[in-house]
């Protein structure tokens, strides 16, 4: 199997919210390990407890970053589409269609028997970029299997 792509793309606004989002988590966790030691709460905070702070900060910031891993990949093999936690690649026979629907926020990978899966690497939220992202992944599409490509036929399955 070949690992050559002829379409890639990654959510541009959510990598920079998630990174953002992990520095603010990180940042309030050490202001937090700072300030207890200097109130007057009645509670001893020592030293390990400052760290454990900043370790739950991290380790929250980590579980965030997750997200990151976000991607959809189409080519000669299929389409790959990877979330925070796994991967997956369908073969061109085991697609039906590509469709967006109106009050989704992402696109979805139709599958056979009335399944799909969603592709949280493009949103709608995203404007332009994600409009030209799924132009981008339905010419993709429309290369290796033309009847996936066309919305209407897929929602007439």
């Amino acid at each position: 199997m070949t690992d050559s792509w002829d379409f890639d793309h990654r959510p541009r606004r959510l990598r920079v919210t998630v990174i953002a989002l992990a520095v603010v988590i990180v940042l309030v966790h050490v202001a937090w390990a700072f300030v207890l030691v200097r109130g007057d709460t009645g509670v001893t905070v020592g030293v390990a407890d400052q760290l454990a702070f900043v370790v739950v900060g991290l380790i929250f910031a980590g579980v965030l970053l997750t997200l990151l891993r976000i991607r959809v990949r189409a080519g000669e093999q299929g389409v790959e589409i990877r979330g925070p936690l796994r991967s997956r690649v369908w073969g061109w026979e085991d697609i039906v269609g590509l469709t967006f629907p109106r009050s989704s926020k992402w696109p979805r990978l139709e599958l056979p028997g009335y399944e799909h899966v969603g592709i949280w690497a493009i949103q709608s939220v995203d404007g332009q970029d994600g409009v030209d992202a799924m132009s981008g992944l339905r010419e993709t599409v429309r290369r290796y299997k033309p009847s996936a490509a066309d919305p209407e036929t897929v929602a007439d399955r």
